[in-house]
Parts: C-alpha cells; sequence; structure tokens
C-alpha cells in the first residue's frame, strides 16, 4: 500500500469482531487463561506514532462488541494543488478491498433469508446454496457451449477462494474468457480450480450474480435482449449490465439498511460526490507529492461497479458496517462462525487470510 492512502486499521476492526474473543472480566479480551487488557490512551498514541508524518493522510477506528472504541484521523485527503482538504473521520477515500467485505456478507445474507419471504423454487438452505453451481445464474450466452470445468464452481468456491481464478492482472482477460467463451485459453483455471487461492474473481463473479439470484426475472429479461441484439459473450454491455445491478443492490439492500444511519459508498465518486458538496481524498505518489493526486473509481474504469474495489467509504461509514455485521443485522451469529473457523482456516468463507488465535497472541501481547 502507498504511503499517502488513506489508512484505516481495519484487521483491528477484525480482531476484535472475531467470534473467538470472549470479553473477560477485567474488561480485556481473553485468550485461554491469558488476557488483553485494553488502555486506549495507549492505543491512540501508539497509532499517533506510528502514523503523523509517516503517512499523507489517515483515518483509524477501533471496535469492541459492535461499539466504537477509538476514532482518530489526521494528516491531508488532498495537497495545496488540489485544494488543500485535512483528512476527516468523515472524509471518503478509496479504501480498496473493502469491497469485498460488502459483497460477501451481502452474498451470505441473501443466503439465510428464509424461502417463504424470497424468490427459492429449490427451498435451499445455507449449505444449499454454498454448494450451488454458479453456471445455472450466467446469461444464456454464457452458458451456451460451456466446458465441464466451469459447471464445477459452486458459490461456496468462491467464497473460499477455490473458483480457479489465478491472482494476476495480466490473467484478467483469461478470468472472463474463461467463463464467456468456454475454457482459459492456458487452462490454469481447471488446474488451480479447489485449491485455495486469493484472486479478485472469485468476489467479482459473486457480486455480479448476486442480482441473479435476488431477481431471476432479471436474468431472463437479460437473456432475451442478448438474443433480440445477437450479443456476443464478450459483449461489454452483459459486464455493464451485471455491475449496474449490483451496484443497485447493494446500495438498497446493504447499505442503505445499516445502522444507527444509512452509509453511501460510492464506485464513481469523480461524478457522485461533487454533486453532494463531498471532498474525497485523493491518491499521491509520496508524502510529499505536489501533482495533481489519482482516482480509482470503478465506473470510471470499468464503465460499472463491481464487488472487489474502485469503491470510496469514509473509515465511519466502514466502521458502522462493521458493527452491524457483529450483530445479527448483516448475518446471523451461525453464519458468522463459519466465517471465523479458527480450526479450519483454509475453510473460512471469505476471508484472504489466515490468522489464527495463536498468531494473534504472538502479536498483540
Amino acid at each position: 500500500m502507498k504511503n499517502t492512502r488513506v489508512l484505516v486499521l481495519a484487521i483491528a476492526i477484525c480482531l476484535l469482531l472475531t467470534p473467538t474473543f470472549a470479553p473477560a472480566q477485567n474488561d480485556g479480551i481473553k485468550f485461554g487463561s491469558n488476557s488483553l487488557k485494553f488502555d486506549k490512551a495507549k492505543y491512540e498514541a501508539e497509532v499517533k506514532k506510528s502514523l503523523n508524518g509517516n503517512v499523507m493522510g489517515y483515518q483509524a477506528f477501533l471496535l469492541k462488541n459492535g461499539e466504537l472504541v477509538s476514532s482518530l484521523a489526521n494528516g491531508k485527503a488532498r495537497n495545496a494543488t488540489d485544494g488543500e482538504s485535512p483528512m476527516k473521520t468523515g472524509t471518503p477515500a478509496n479504501i480498496g478491498s473493502s469491497a469485498k467485505f460488502f459483497t460477501g456478507t451481502a452474498l451470505l445474507q441473501f443466503f439465510e433469508r428464509p424461502a417463504n419471504i424470497y424468490y427459492n423454487p429449490k427451498n435451499l438452505t445455507v449449505d444449499g446454496w454454498l454448494n450451488e453451481k454458479i453456471y445455472l445464474y450466467f446469461p444464456k450466452v454464457w452458458r451456451d457451449n460451456m466446458h465441464e470445468s466451469i459447471k464445477q464452481i459452486s458459490f461456496g468456491d468462491l467464497l473460499e477462494h477455490r473458483g480457479g481464478f489465478i491472482q494476476n492482472d495480466k490473467n484478467a482477460k483469461i478470468n472472463w474468457d474463461y467463463l464467456k467463451n468456454g475454457v482459459s485459453s492456458d487452462k490454469t483455471q481447471d488446474f488451480a480450480y479447489g485449491k485455495r487461492n486469493y484472486a479478485n474473481a472469485n468476489i467479482l463473479f459473486a457480486g455480479y450474480l448476486l442480482p441473479m439470484l435476488a431477481q431471476p426475472r432479471m436474468l431472463e429479461n437479460l437473456n432475451r435482449e442478448i438474443a433480440a441484439k445477437n450479443l456476443k459473450p464478450e459483449d461489454p454491455y452483459i459486464e455493464d449490465f451485471l455491475g449496474n445491478q449490483f451496484e443497485i443492490y447493494i446500495k438498497k439492500m446493504v447499505f442503505e439498511k445499516t445502522l444507527p444511519a444509512a452509509i453511501m459508498p460510492s464506485c464513481d465518486a469523480p461524478n457522485e460526490y461533487p454533486k453532494l458538496n463531498i471532498t474525497y481524498a485523493k491518491i499521491y505518489k509520496t508524502i510529499d507529492d505536489l501533482a495533481k493526486g489519482a482516482e480509482s473509481a470503478s465506473k470510471q474504469i470499468n464503465g460499472a461497479c463491481h464487488g472487489t474495489g474502485g469503491w470510496y467509504i469514509t473509515g465511519k461509514e466502514l466502521a458502522i458496517y462493521a458493527a452491524n455485521f457483529a450483530t445479527n443485522k448483516i448475518v446471523s451469529a451461525k453464519m458468522r462462525d463459519k466465517m471465523f473457523s479458527d480450526n479450519d482456516a483454509d475453510n473460512r468463507l471469505l476471508w484472504s487470510f489466515t490468522f489464527n488465535d495463536e498468531f494473534l497472541k504472538s502479536k498483540l501481547q
């Protein structure tokens, strides 16, 4: 990460939300027979010592049991060339892969919905959805002449990063060719299927398919439109359609439902935020960079939003989302247990890392 990007201590949020952490009687956090006590003043002093003057701007939030314990912000969101704006806890910035967490938990949230309140003709349970094959929800033009290696990928595979995709920007086109045209040109996905391998493509496709799950008629309508326009599998209209529907879904079903306030991350910050008089942070090459900063919004780059990055969000909004996640407002405690399996780290849903209590004990004590 470039030191000019906004730094949100998301790992601290994740650690304190992990169900394996239990509040101790002395207000510490218990690891077996050990207990870690939280000293707010010391923690905030260490954050400031580490970040003040070493990054251009930062936001740092810490939660415990879903409650905000500490919030800090300092430095600049923009340099003098871009209008000299200070970094605040409410300043939106491109906090990269936070979008993956929104996408993955939204998919898990959908899986938990009772069949009697939503379309679920197969009456699938959570485990049933995790085992459901993703190709069943592809546009028909993608399914025609599809290679058998694609048909084995399940939603659980995507969430466990076992879809067979390789995390390599040079393979981005290959990933799409694999799904649209039958099989990867170099067979890498089929070779890697079933092995845990972090790759953006896993969550990218989970996001694109989510609206198709939620609204089956949308897929039917898309198939008719593709046929009427005689679109090819690789036509960008299809990806744009899926991305725009994902944006609508994630805003309506997730962002607007957070408490105590709705959050409004944007995948199109350069167009959306100025209309609301919101100043957002930019990206600079160095802490002393005097040139204009860069912007990286997914709609600007891809023509449509997607679920793996390019979203701007404030640290405060991210903390709100994390606090909602810590309760039953997004997914249930049972689902969170599936996401935080210390005894079977490779099978954790959604998370890309495999930290466990032993790692945390060695780093935090």
